[in-house]
């Protein structure tokens, strides 16, 4: 039917309104959809261009920040992030243009000043045909307070697990040092018989001090190990630290049991730290002698070089393909059980009863041979006997300083400085005095920290050095050292301690103390240490120097 005014079809027109009816009616029911599903979602939603001006938002989102919609669409995203987070904010847009979508933790600050940690969905869109971000914002606050929770009983967990560790190692440890005082007693009656025969002390003398550089070394030991610390690492030939043990443990062991060592003139060099491979020889040997120690047997010991290929070395828990040294410890004794085998480098784990044992145990052994890039493994038959083979890495021909460092002689780090020492034990202040004074040094000694202090108030200028203890009655080192620096800020002072904390000793060296040493200190321990630090720090103020002690006078720069 056409219209006779002005030729059109109505029908058509009908048509049309009726499509324009019913695209309208969709729009509408495809808009209600999205905003039943904008509004109704769990999460925070914003839209936003890429400059951070806010297009919109849903409830949740409104409801996180305590605003209302209105408010919502007049914040930008440095409105709403929290302040801590905000210079980050352009980094992960610059991201979001390249991967177009990203997912990352921030946090977001309501209007009452309120911080809310939220996991964050940004994706690249076009809104109104333009471009814009998608960001939804999961609340993780619950999440983080799980997670807090959860780490606070494995901290729990593991407090308790180390107070349970306590009673085990605790036996042990007392057995480790038996043996290394029993050496220190035994050389030390030695050395009075000798003397008393008019005979040479002198190898007695050495062995003593073998066994308490052990002492020293069991200690640092079990702290490092209790703080997860790194060790310090140099060239090593395991043989001489093999024979060392041996010669350590023949006198201790039965005679019914028997000791032979195998190409122990393997002179191989590994990078490690030779008191926990001391530490790890000793464990094996003293693990191998309880196997033994009712019925006898035969303890040997063995070098031998390896080339593992990818193969081999997958095999031993993934370790680098190369060169080894490989260890044979063996016993002749009862065996592991099975049911033993894997679980003998768990922690705290022990099948010895109370008060045996190296104390420190095959976990730790496992620990030491890791660190320095090597593996362990086990075979054992019961009645039989165990073989342990310890694989290090061997040192590289063409790694730096190949050549090992002589050892320095005390004397080399002689002065003629004036040094204030300080201990509140009657016989350690002796002994500073005495090595001090065999150096060179002129010293001042007293058992009082107070009684110190009143000393260099007296007469600051007279002193080169201070050394304290730090754990001192009435005033301690540490605010000894804060009360000379205020009277004499050039003045250097080193402490030493019986603890072994390195947070501490770097917080020390921040407050302008020069070293802090660990007792128990060696002569040349204290001698290298003053000798660094008068040597490094010229500009305190001397002391007159006895006139047979000054250097000769130069025309040239002094070297």
């Amino acid at each position: 039917m056409k219209n006779s005014r002005s030729g059109k079809d109505d029908n058509a027109d009908f048509r049309s309104l009726s499509f324009d009816v019913c695209t309208v009616k969709a729009l509408m029911a495809s808009t209600n959809r999205y905003k039943t599903l904008f509004e109704s979602a769990g999460d925070a939603i914003f839209v936003m261009d890429f400059k951070g001006q806010i297009i919109d938002g849903n409830r949740v989102a409104c409801e996180q920040l305590r605003i209302n919609h209105h408010e919502l669409l007049n914040k930008t995203t440095m409105d709403i992030i929290s302040p801590e987070h905000a210079p980050f904010w352009p980094e992960r847009m610059d991201e979001l243009r390249r991967l177009r979508h990203i997912i990352f933790e921030t946090a977001l600050i309501a209007s009452d000043g309120q911080i809310i940690p939220v996991e964050t969905s940004c994706r690249a869109i076009e809104y109104d045909n333009k471009p814009a971000v998608l960001t939804i914002a999961r609340d993780i606050t619950e999440r983080i307070q799980s997670d807090k929770e959860k780490a606070k009983l494995r901290s729990q967990l593991r407090q308790a697990q180390k107070m349970e560790a306590i009673g085990t190692l605790a036996g042990g440890i007392a057995h480790d040092f038996n043996n290394i005082l029993q050496s220190i007693f035994g050389y030390t009656e030695i050395a009075g018989l000798q003397i008393s025969q008019g005979k040479n002390p002198n190898e007695a003398l050495d062995n003593i001090l073998t066994a308490s550089q052990r002492a020293k070394g069991l200690i640092n030991q079990i702290l490092s190990f209790s703080r997860q610390t790194e060790q310090e690492k140099q060239a090593v030939q395991i043989n001489l630290i093999v024979k060392e043990v041996l010669k350590l443990i023949r006198a201790s062991l039965p005679s019914t049991i028997e000791i032979s060592g195998n190409n122990l003139n393997n002179d191989a060099v590994v990078e490690a730290d030779p008191i926990q491979i001391h530490q790890v020889i000793m464990n094996l040997c003293t693990n191998a002698h309880h196997a033994m120690r009712e019925a006898g047997g035969k303890l040997e010991i063995s070098l031998i070089t390896n080339q593992l290929d990818p193969a081999q070395a997958a095999q031993l828990g993934g370790i680098k393909p190369g060169s080894y040294i490989e260890l044979l410890i063996s016993d002749t004794g009862h065996g592991i059980p099975k049911e033993y085998i894997d679980r003998i480098f768990d922690p705290y784990f022990t099948s010895k009863e109370k008060g045996e044992g190296t104390g420190l145990g095959l976990a730790v052994v496992h620990g030491i041979v890791s660190s320095h890039g090597g593996a362990i493994s086990v075979e054992s038959k019961i009645g039989e006997g165990t073989t342990f083979h310890v694989l290090f890495p061997e040192r590289s021909p063409d790694t730096p300083s190949e050549e090992r460092a002589r050892p320095i002689a005390p004397d080399t780090f002689t002065g003629h400085e004036r040094i204030l020492f300080i201990d509140d034990e009657p016989a350690l202040v002796e002994i500073g005095q005495e090595i001090l004074t065999t150096l060179g040094y002129r010293v001042e000694t007293t058992t009082s920290s107070i009684e110190a202090i009143e000393r260099f108030k007296a007469a600051p200028d007279q002193f080169d050095l201070i050394i304290s203890d730090l754990t001192m009655p009435n005033m301690t080192g540490e605010v000894l050292a804060r009360e000379a620096m205020r009277i004499r800020p050039d003045i250097p002072v080193i402490l030493f301690t019986g603890y072994s904390d390195i947070v501490s000793r770097e917080s020390f060296l921040s407050l302008g103390i020069k070293d802090c040493l660990m007792k128990p200190l060696t002569r040349k321990d204290l001698a290298e240490s003053i000798r660094r630090v008068l040597d490094e720090h010229p500009g305190a103020t001397p002391t007159t120097q006895p006139e047979a002690s000054r250097p000769p006078e130069t025309d040239g720069d002094v070297h």
